[in-house]
C-alpha cells in the first residue's frame, strides 16, 4: 500500500498602513528624423587671381548635396497627482549622414595690347564634368541627447581633383590667334557637425533630458493610452573648404602674355549654420486602466470568510492593485493584471469579530492615472457584494465564495495556512 500525502501553503504578507510600490510610470519610443538638400545660399566666390596680371581667372562655386539625421528617443510619463513626461536619447540610435559636392562655375578676362592691338576678352570658361570623386560624403553614429554641447561630428577631404587641364586655349577662350595651356585643380573638405538644442512633447518645451512638462487630461480622462507627439529642434554646421591651384600660360599671335601659376587660391565659404527640425511617428504611451471596482463598492461576508470581485483592465498597460489600508485580520490579495485582461479581487475575514462594529472599508491602491485609489466596503448582511457604480452596464459582479484564495494575500500578520490535500490510496 502507498499513501500520498498533497500539501498546499498559503503566505499572507504584513501591508501595513505604507504606500504600495506600483509603478506610475510608462514609456514608449520612437523615431525622428531630418533630411535637408537645399543649400542654395552655401556659394563662394575666389575673386579675381592674380593681382595685377593682364590675364585673370575668377572660380565661383556652390555646395550641393544632401544632410541625413536620425535620432531615436524615448517618452517617458510618470503620475502621481498629476501627469508628468519627459524625453530621453537612446543610446546608438542616433546617425548622421552628408554626402555634397561642388558646382563650379570658371571666368577669364584678357586685357593688353599685342603688336599694337588692344586685346580686351572677358568670359565664361567651360569646365568639363566634374569627376565623381569631388564627392564629400560620410556617416556616423552617435548617442541622441538633448545638450547642445553634445556633438556628432562627421569630416571628408579628398587628394587633389583636376578641374580643367588643356593645352588649346583656342577652344576654351575666343581670342583669334591665342595658345597656351590652363590647369586648374581643387582640393575640397567637408566638416559637419549636428547637436540638439531642446525637444517638444505636445508642443511643450524640454531643454535636458531630465527637464519635464505637465501634460493635460481631458474631462473623460488619459483612457486606455496616451498619444504623445514628439519633435527635436537641432542645429547642423557645415564647415566646407575649396582650396585651387591654377597655372596659366598665354600666347596671343606668338606674343607671351602671361605665364604665372598660383598654388594656393581660397574659395570664400563661410560656415554655415542651419537650424532644423526632427520630426516622427507619436510616442505611443500604454495606460491601466482599471474597471470592475465603482463608487460603492462592496463585499457581503454573510455568504463565507473570502469573497470576490472581478477587476478589469481596460487600458494597455499593466494594472496593479494593492491594498494600503485595511483593519487588522483582513487579507487582501495583490493584483498585477496585463492590458485587456482581467483577474478576481479576494479578500479573506476569517474572524468575523472584525465586523463587530458594524461594516469596515479598505484602501487599494493602483496606478490607473484616473483612479488612483479605490475604496471598498466590507460587511456582513450589507445587501450582497456589488461592484459598485460602473461606467460599463454590462459589467459582472463576482459572487460569494468560501474556498480559500488562491493569490497573494496582504495584510495583519504573516500568516500560513495549510490545506491537507486528499489522501490517495492505491493497492500494490
Amino acid at each position: 500500500m502507498r499513501t500520498t500525502l498533497t500539501f498546499s501553503v498559503l503566505l499572507a504578507i504584513t501591508a501595513g498602513d505604507a504606500a504600495a510600490e506600483v509603478s506610475r510610470c510608462a514609456g514608449a519610443d520612437t523615431d525622428l528624423a531630418w533630411t535637408g538638400t537645399d543649400l542654395a545660399e552655401f556659394s563662394g566666390d575666389t575673386g579675381w587671381f592674380p593681382t595685377g596680371f593682364v590675364a585673370q581667372l575668377r572660380l565661383t562655386g556652390r555646395v550641393v548635396g544632401h544632410t541625413a539625421v536620425e535620432a531615436g528617443v524615448r517618452a517617458q510619463a510618470c503620475w502621481t497627482e498629476a501627469m508628468q513626461a519627459r524625453l530621453g536619447g537612446r543610446a546608438g540610435t542616433g546617425y548622421l549622414d552628408v554626402a555634397y559636392g561642388a558646382e563650379l562655375a570658371l571666368r577669364g578676362r584678357i586685357h593688353t595690347t599685342v603688336l599694337g592691338q588692344a586685346i580686351d576678352w572677358e568670359g565664361a570658361i567651360p569646365i568639363p564634368e566634374l569627376p565623381t570623386d569631388l564627392l564629400l560624403a560620410g556617416e556616423t553614429a552617435f548617442d541622441p541627447a538633448i545638450d547642445p554641447t553634445r556633438i556628432a561630428r562627421v569630416a571628408d577631404s579628398t587628394s587633389p581633383i583636376t578641374v580643367i587641364s588643356s593645352n588649346v586655349l583656342s577652344g576654351l577662350i575666343g581670342i583669334s590667334g591665342i595658345t597656351g595651356g590652363l590647369r586648374i585643380t581643387v582640393t575640397p573638405t567637408m566638416a559637419t557637425t549636428y547637436r540638439t538644442r531642446k525637444a517638444t512633447i505636445d508642443g511643450l518645451t524640454v531643454t535636458s533630458a531630465t527637464d519635464h512638462v505637465s501634460l493635460r487630461t481631458t474631462e473623460d480622462g488619459f483612457g486606455p493610452s496616451l498619444d504623445l507627439a514628439i519633435a527635436a529642434e537641432g542645429l547642423i554646421r557645415y564647415e566646407p573648404s575649396l582650396r585651387f591651384t591654377a597655372s596659366l600660360d598665354v600666347k596671343i599671335l606668338g606674343v607671351r602674355v602671361v605665364d604665372w601659376q598660383l598654388l594656393s587660391i581660397p574659395m570664400n565659404l563661410p560656415a554655415l549654420e542651419r537650424p532644423i527640425k526632427l520630426t516622427g511617428r507619436v510616442a505611443h504611451l500604454e495606460l491601466p486602466a482599471i474597471d470592475g471596482l465603482g463608487e460603492g463598492a462592496r463585499m457581503d461576508f454573510a455568504g463565507g470568510p473570502t469573497q470576490e470581485l472581478r477587476v478589469r483592465n481596460v487600458g494597455e498597460g499593466p494594472l496593479a492593485v494593492e491594498v494600503v489600508a485595511a483593519p487588522a485580520g483582513i487579507f487582501v490579495s495583490t493584483l498585477t493584471i496585463p492590458g485587456s485582461g482581467e483577474d478576481l479581487l479576494r479578500v479573506f475575514a476569517p474572524d468575523d469579530a472584525v465586523f463587530a462594529g458594524g461594516a469596515v472599508t479598505i484602501t487599494l491602491a493602483t496606478n490607473d492615472p484616473d483612479r488612483p485609489s479605490v475604496t471598498v466596503q466590507l460587511g456582513k448582511d450589507v445587501g450582497g457584494t456589488d461592484p459598485g457604480d460602473l461606467e460599463d452596464p454590462e459589467a459582472e459582479s463576482a459572487g460569494c465564495s468560501t474556498g480559500s484564495p488562491t493569490g497573494s494575500l496582504a495584510l495583519g500578520g504573516v500568516l500560513g495556512l495549510l490545506v491537507i490535500g486528499h489522501r490517495r490510496r492505491r493497492r500494490a
